[in-house]
């Protein structure tokens, strides 16, 4: 295992610190403390361990990562995903958030924990694993979130080829958090086997979704996936007519928070390059890349478009503050938030 930690020079003269944590299988991860972007995830090649795949997307440089208005890879919060007309009542008092999705709010609303720098906190090596622990604090009344939430989240890589995330927070008043990671991964890589969305295996070990209306907001109800384009209980190979009905971005309702079983899994059918998630939340959020621009700058000399990234977001239910029926995303005052994701890197599929 070993770490190498650098200094992010860029227009806006932040203070900005890069790490990057190689275990001993040749498994290497890269992020920037803007944001907790993740710049680069790399996978050896299977029986060519001296040749990597980067299976993120990404930007082509530090410019595009803070001039950027979309959530590549980083630290969604403090409120993930969309809040239906910006709004939610909490106590019996109404919070009016900034609406940055038409009238909805989304990811953390204006300036979210995506655009916050963090600190390192900590740094713990073994001879197994590295972690680095990150610390932001959330003011009252940030982005009219009540309660001065103090946030950690570590980034941790090991021997086992496991990438484990961790969210905590702490509020004195009672709020609401929903904090999740929103890597963008293409396991076809930067090279020869580089396109969209199209040959990937995709599994997710759920029998239902939360139901939307035209906005991508629940409507309360929880449906069935049997029969319909949602059910990914079996390896699905994602085609151009599944991209052309226009993907999914849903929220798939997990049945197992034990962290020991496999919830969702995607794969390259190209380079045997992929992921196994675990997680302890009640849902995951699949989303194909439905609202990606036509032309991003990407690393590697690559011109990212529309439905070239995937991603899978561990997290309460989206607008879960405005339904009974779903898990609360309430955190009471001096009680402790903890979200936990394990990404397990494989290139063997």
């Amino acid at each position: 295992m070993k770490i190498q930690i650098d200094k992010v020079d860029n227009p806006s003269q932040l203070k900005i610190e890069s790490f990057t944590i190689h275990n001993d299988n040749n498994f290497s991860l890269k992020f920037y403390t803007y944001g907790g972007y993740i710049h680069e995830v790399k996978i050896p090649l299977r029986n060519k361990e001296d040749k990597k795949e980067d299976v993120l997307l990404g930007y082509g440089n530090i410019e595009g990562v803070l001039e950027s208005h979309g959530y590549f890879n980083s630290i969604i919060g403090r409120v993930a995903n969309r809040i239906n007309s910006s709004k939610f009542n909490l106590n019996n008092k109404q919070h009016k958030l900034f609406a940055n999705d038409n009238k909805n709010s989304l990811h953390g609303g204006e300036v979210g924990f995506n655009k916050k720098v963090w600190k390192i906190k900590n740094i713990v090596e073994t001879t197994s694993s590295i972690k680095c622990v990150m610390n932001y604090l959330s003011q009252n009344m940030e982005e009219n979130y009540p309660g001065n939430l103090d946030c950690k989240v570590s980034y941790e890589l090991n021997n086992r080829n496991e990438l484990l995330i961790d969210f905590e927070a702490i509020s004195d008043q009672d709020t609401i958090v929903n904090m999740t990671n929103h890597n963008y991964w293409n396991f076809h890589g930067h090279g020869v086997n580089y396109q969209n969305n199209e040959d990937h295996f995709v599994y997710i070990n759920s029998k239902s979704i939360c139901e939307t209306d035209y906005q991508s907001i629940p409507t309360g109800k929880i449906l069935n996936v049997n029969s319909t384009k949602f059910d990914l209980q079996k390896d699905f190979l994602v085609n151009k007519n599944f991209l052309n009905s226009g993907g999914i971005d849903h929220n798939y309702v997990l049945e197992d928070q034990s962290m020991d079983n496999v919830v969702a899994r995607i794969y390259s059918k190209k380079t045997g390059l992929g992921v196994e998630y675990f997680t302890n939340q009640h849902g995951i959020q699949f989303y194909t890349g439905n609202n990606m621009l036509d032309k991003y700058i990407g690393k590697h000399n690559r011109s990212y478009g529309f439905q070239y990234g995937m991603c899978l977001e561990p997290q309460h239910f989206p607008d879960a503050i405005n339904h009974s029926n779903f898990p609360s995303p309430i955190l009471r005052k001096n009680k402790n938030y903890l979200s936990k994701i394990k990404i397990k890197l494989r290139n063997d599929f």
